[in-house]
């Protein structure tokens, strides 16, 4: 009787073993199957990466839309913006027309001396572009040049309108000896305006919005006396050419300005009174000599003679060239 209560015994025992350990394999399984679809959701989390690609190209995309373009009506904005702004510096410039080089007082010709000069003191290749595209690191779109007539001489201020690094820049450059150092500008003004025709938003400014006055007429845009003074002379002369007026000069005197070669006979006087001009002529008709000769007054508007002396940039070249040998004005 005790054995066989004993053997029971032991059966039952070995019966809650075999159990437990059963139990434990289905855990051991379920905790296996849990790990392993836990990697599985990690690996599938691991591969989504297109995205990034889409974001890239999009982003390439929207810079290569954004290249600078130069054209014809770009390029007559700023001409607009350089004849209004320049007549408030007391200036007055000259455009290079894509045909005719532009020579300065020292002597450099552009875009012919391009290769010549140096940009912020180093050299860098730059050149002249219709249209802004070009393999230069500047590609020049636009140059304006002006002979001082005001001592020292020679001296001028040459702009270079530029695309720089896909960015508008402007270029002057006023070296009067040695290697031409191109500088980027200060002047605030030329250079916003630059920038706001390159983006296609210029507008221009109230004070000058408009390149007429109330009768229609076209506004000057030179206030230089020695350059009204060249004006006035091949008016006065009938269009004498100035190249081979030898000693030619602006002086002030009994309250008038003068301008001639030296003689009584080539003197011819003159005043401005705004956009107004008046000069006298001898009448020799009916004199033996100039001092005896009738002062007779002639009026001409500033915008008449610059339209028919000063309008082409022949024209303006020539006379900025005339103007630049006179010396300085003096009062005699």
């Amino acid at each position: 009787m005790k054995w066989s209560l004993r053997l029971a015994t032991l059966t039952l025992v070995g019966f809650l073993f075999l159990t437990g350990c059963g139990n434990q394999r289905i855990v051991n399984s379920s905790s296996n199957s849990g790990s392993s679809s836990k990697t599985t959701s990690s690996v599938k989390h691991k591969k989504s990466k297109p995205k990034s690609t889409k974001k890239k190209t999009t982003s390439t995309s929207n810079k290569q839309s954004t290249t600078l373009v130069w054209n014809s009506r770009k390029d007559k904005q700023l001409n607009e913006f350089i004849d209004q702004w320049a007549p408030t510096m007391n200036q007055s410039y000259v455009k290079y027309d894509g045909k005719n080089s532009l020579k300065t007082s020292p002597g450099m010709v552009y875009p012919d001396d391009l290769p010549r000069v140096n940009v912020e003191g180093s050299k860098a290749s730059i050149a002249w572009s219709k249209d802004g595209k070009g393999d230069n690191s500047y590609n020049v779109v636009a140059i304006y040049n002006y002979n001082g007539t005001v001592p020292p001489l020679p001296n001028h201020i040459t702009y270079f309108f530029t695309f720089h690094n896909n960015q508008p820049v402007v270029l002057v450059d006023q070296s009067r000896d040695g290697t031409p150092n191109l500088l980027e500008t200060k002047n605030t003004k030329v250079k916003d305006s630059f920038d706001s025709i390159v983006a296609g938003n210029y507008k221009p400014s109230s004070e000058n919005s408009s390149s007429e006055n109330s009768n229609n007429q076209k506004q000057a845009t030179i206030s230089d006396p020695k350059i009204i003074g060249a004006l006035v002379y091949e008016k006065a002369r009938n269009g004498v050419d100035l190249t081979k007026e030898v000693d030619l000069g602006v002086y002030t005197a009994n309250g008038k300005y003068w301008i001639g070669t030296g003689t009584s006979t080539s003197n011819v006087g003159f005043t401005i009174d705004g956009d107004t001009v008046h000069y006298f002529t001898k009448d020799m008709a009916n004199a033996d000599s100039t001092a005896d000769a009738e002062e007779i007054e002639h009026t001409v508007s500033l915008s008449d003679l610059e339209s028919q002396y000063y309008s082409t940039n022949d024209q303006k070249q020539m006379i900025q060239d005339v103007v630049g040998k006179m010396p300085a004005i003096e009062n005699q």
